[in-house]
């Protein structure tokens, strides 16, 4: 389903799960939020992702039911937790978006007519985030090998570290840069695709369903308690 549904309706549940989760506080509310976006990443096949985002948000729950919504002291503040549930529901409503092939972004902002200066760097940014993360896998990978990455010597690791990723990352950003000039990404003239960007109508579907959700998540907030 991730790769037949149009990149506008993967932006409607986006903005809707971000205002949900600027707006709603009561628990009941925002564990329905929960409940509909494991639902909409689970039926595009990122189970994993879906059983990791439960057990983290039911570490969560657990961890502000035991400490009566106060937070842990210092190192666990409530405000943290608060924020990890909120940024969490962001993050699942955000990865189909994140893992939109960038050919299909650069034909969906051309039809839109989005301005090069917005779209053009966004789709590098998409690009070059999940290059950098198995860059990253590697990097830790190799050190293990070696027997040089321990957290007996935190400092010394994170030097092994961040000084190879950040020369990795200057590279791999010249690369990508000179693999998009050489498909003729700043090239003038019309660019064709051979995406069919269209809105179907699992599109409308979805996207309804998604607005009537977060209207009656929203009524449901500013109902008395």
């Amino acid at each position: 389903m991730m790769k037949s549904m149009d990149f506008r309706t993967k932006l409607i549940v986006l903005s809707g799960t971000v205002f949900l989760s600027a707006t709603i506080s009561k628990n009941t509310v925002f564990c329905m939020l929960i409940s509909f976006l494991l639902l909409y990443i689970a039926f595009q096949k990122e189970w994993k992702t879906a059983v990791r985002c439960s057990l983290l948000l039911s570490l969560v729950f657990v961890l502000r039911l035991y400490s009566k919504g106060n937070g842990l002291g210092i190192l666990i503040p409530e405000m943290f937790l608060f924020i990890i549930t909120r940024m969490t529901a962001v993050f699942m409503s955000a990865l189909p978006i994140v893992k939109t092939q960038p050919g299909e972004l650069r034909a969906i902002f051309k039809k839109l007519n989005v301005h090069r200066n917005f779209h053009l760097p966004l789709i590098f940014m998409l690009r070059f985030f999940p290059t950098v993360k198995y860059e990253f896998r590697e990097i830790i990978e190799s050190l293990r090998l070696r027997g040089i990455c321990s957290w007996k010597k935190p400092l010394t690791a994170v030097e092994y570290l961040f000084v190879p990723m950040i020369f990795s990352a200057s590279k791999t950003a010249e690369e990508l840069a000179a693999a998009a000039e050489v498909r003729g990404i700043s090239a003038e003239g019309d660019h064709s695709s051979r995406r069919l960007i269209q809105f179907k109508k699992s599109d409308w579907l979805i996207s309804i369903i998604t607005a009537l959700f977060c209207a009656i998540l929203y009524y449901w907030e500013q109902l008395p308690v």
